[in-house]
């Protein structure tokens, strides 16, 4: 089978989630005999729009170069570029492909869409995170709060315009004069202008997930949101995250003699990870003389001023370990050193995999009650989970780890299992074979 699979950006260059997630698909198929090509953006500030293609370990890559500021409107561009719509028409006008499979859709939005259905080719849509509802992506309101959804265009709009600097400053100082400053000021005309320009977007990326043949949601939590916001969500199917799993026997190393209960983090050191709860709530056990250690792997880029700050809290603390990054061929090394790993946090998340890998190796993990989250971490059977931002609840939940001496070995037998990439990737051929009728 010939398979295009859409993503805006594509490893080595680019090594977020999505684009892991991508790479794991185009490996899958390429291990399994099938002709795949990705077609993704590799710049967003060349002035020469271009595709430069080249093979990479059995892989034809075609990397879009354009500038996302030089031409038409920034805002739209974001989700509906016109340029995105004909680079890929190109290349479709040169090379035939059964499907295309479009992982998150961020930047591609519906121009990759609608000109595959243009030439016939079943589109297969994986939503990996809130983007075709929230122009930030995850959720979070510009001040850093958890966003209950897209209740109106106008609600959109205060969020895009506390994105600059002039509006952000007093809504993170003063939350209700904001509050009845917008009350007013989404009369005016550049509020009016810029919600017109929240309702196009809206409308347009409903219209272009609605064109999918297949949408893609790794979890029931993001499912029903987009579903209860309007979005069409008749041809969607839910397909938990693949992962590889650890070597056989691989299992975390034993328990100190002294008792101490090692608790891991990993992932972003960034506030909306909930990395500054978990450290005050670690210090305060620590300080009342719990036997607890903490270890973080992580990276702050993009945040580094946040990073700094929460090491220098930590100093007098040598219970408390920061390790940075790590490469995958460390993982279960990293994990194999914690007895929980906990994820405090504060956005809701979509399939993180850190849980899912946690679980591989057998370890309970304690989890903020927020999102997919609950999904995956069952309370009292697999981990427990904790209120937002409640550093009372997590210290709690840590302290009965403490507490109950087999609470650790039950939620371990509790872990469920976790799926393969067979799995995964494996759902989504079904779905190839069903849209095309090839095999």
């Amino acid at each position: 089978m010939r398979v295009l699979i859409a993503i805006h950006g594509f490893p080595p260059t680019h090594y977020a989630g999505s684009e892991r997630a991508a790479e794991r698909i185009a490996r899958w198929l390429v291990d399994k005999g099938h002709h795949v090509e990705v077609f993704t953006i590799e710049k967003l500030d060349d002035p020469n729009t271009h595709i430069e293609t080249a093979v990479e370990n059995g892989i034809t890559i075609h990397r879009l170069f354009y500038d996302l500021k030089g031409q038409g409107d920034y805002f739209e561009n974001l989700y509906d570029d016109p340029r995105i719509g004909n680079a890929l028409r190109s290349l479709l006008e040169t090379r035939t492909f059964d499907v295309m499979h479009v992982v998150s859709g961020y930047l591609l939005g519906g121009q990759v869409i609608h000109t595959a259905k243009a030439f016939n080719i079943p589109v297969v849509l994986t939503l990996t995170e809130f983007w075709f509802m929230c122009f930030r992506l995850n959720l979070l309101t510009a001040v850093g709060d958890v966003c209950t959804g897209p209740e109106s265009d106008e609600k959109c709009m205060r969020c895009v315009m506390e994105d600059q600097r002039r509006f952000r400053l007093p809504a993170e100082r003063a939350p209700s004069f904001m509050d009845a400053f917008w009350s007013v000021a989404q009369h005016t005309p550049f509020a009016k202008s810029r919600t017109k320009d929240l309702q196009r977007r809206r409308e347009t990326l409903m219209k272009a997930l609605a064109a999918a043949d297949v949408v893609v949601c790794p979890s029931q939590f993001l499912m029903n949101l987009f579903r209860t916001f309007g979005f069409n969500m008749s041809k969607s199917i839910y397909v938990l995250y693949g992962l590889k799993h650890p070597p056989t026997g691989k299992q975390p190393s034993p328990r100190p003699p002294d008792g101490t209960l090692r608790l891991g983090y990993v992932g972003q050191i960034k506030p909306h990870k909930g990395v500054d709860l978990l450290l005050d709530t670690v210090m305060r056990l620590l300080d009342e003389g719990k036997a607890i250690s903490l270890t973080l792997w992580g990276s702050s880029s993009g945040a580094e001023s946040y990073g700094k700050e929460m090491r220098q809290r930590t100093l007098a603390y040598p219970a408390i370990q920061w390790k940075g990054s790590y490469s995958s061929d460390q993982l279960w090394d990293v994990l194999g050193e914690f007895d929980t790993v906990v994820v405090p946090s504060r956005w809701y998340e979509n399939n993180p995999t850190v849980i899912l890998e946690s679980f591989l190796m057998r370890i309970p993990v304690i989890a903020t009650k927020l999102g997919s989250m609950p999904e995956l971490v069952k309370s009292e059977k697999s981990g427990l989970v904790f209120e937002l931002n409640d550093a009372n609840d997590l210290n709690r939940s840590i302290n009965r780890l403490l507490d109950e001496p087999d609470l650790l070995e039950r939620l371990r037998a509790g872990i469920p299992k976790i799926p393969t990439i067979d799995d995964e990737v494996g759902a989504f051929y079904a779905q190839y074979q069903k849209l095309t009728g090839k095999s």
